[in-house]
């Protein structure tokens, strides 16, 4: 379910630069959380039967970065 902010905001329409840069380090943040619990091996993700945790984290790796040069491309497009 959407929260009541994000709501908010989809009623509104598009997000803000700034808003959007926001989202961006808040779900960041919680993305190197989830990598740090693979690495320590708090956490797994398994497909059948099969621990997939590398590929998973090599996943998360690439994203994290893909995004961050997302967001700096833009930010110096649009300073």
């Amino acid at each position: 379910m959407i929260a009541l902010a994000d709501a908010q905001l989809y009623a509104r329409g598009m997000e803000t630069h700034a808003e959007i840069v926001q989202r961006w380090h808040d779900l960041r943040t919680m993305l190197i959380q989830q990598l740090d619990m693979f690495e320590t091996g708090a956490l797994t993700l398994r497909s059948n039967g099969v621990n997939i945790s590398e590929s998973a984290m090599a996943d998360l790796r690439r994203s994290i970065l893909e995004f961050d040069a997302l967001i700096a491309k833009e930010e110096a497009e649009n300073p």
